[in-house]
């Protein structure tokens, strides 16, 4: 009986966490402890207008929140349509999509093989993703709560 509950305890999941995996392999590839309405970015090049594309996302109640988005070159590929409430500014040499509030239960991105170098913007880091998993690969990030076990296992 004692085993059975120490095995319950190392299950449960009660760390909410950051995590990206391999979306076909659905492999933890990394992940780090979040607390409430925390934020992270993510940057890349744009394969067009090769320059820099950064967002901001908030992670409320277990969904991904894009909240922000900048950019330097408006045309092919660009945010043109705002939802309700958002606004577009022009400042310090870049565009600028404010007050965003598009929900997703996740972010699923295929990681650039020639250009677009997506680094992950997190805990004032920079994380290239290129340095987790091959370019090219398809990943998924969500907001999970990992459990011991999951934590110390690495799944």
């Amino acid at each position: 009986m004692l085993l059975a509950t120490c095995i319950v305890l190392l299950n449960l999941p009660l760390f909410p966490s950051l995590v990206i995996r391999d979306s076909r392999s659905e492999q933890l590839v990394w992940s780090s402890r979040i607390k409430n309405d925390a934020t992270f970015g993510m940057r890349w090049t744009h394969s067009i207008h090769r320059s820099s594309i950064e967002e901001l996302y908030r992670i409320e109640q277990g969904q991904i929140i894009l909240s922000e988005m900048t950019f330097h070159d408006y045309g092919i590929g660009m945010e043109n349509d705002l939802a309700p409430g958002e606004e577009l500014i022009f400042q310090d040499g870049q565009f600028r999509v404010l007050h965003m509030n598009r929900v997703f239960p996740a972010l699923h991105l295929i990681t650039g093989q020639v250009r677009a170098d997506h680094t992950l913007l997190f805990a004032g880091t920079q994380i290239p993703l290129r340095s987790l998993i091959e370019p090219g690969s398809a990943i998924t990030i969500q907001a999970e709560k990992r459990s011991i076990l999951s934590e110390i296992g690495g799944y």
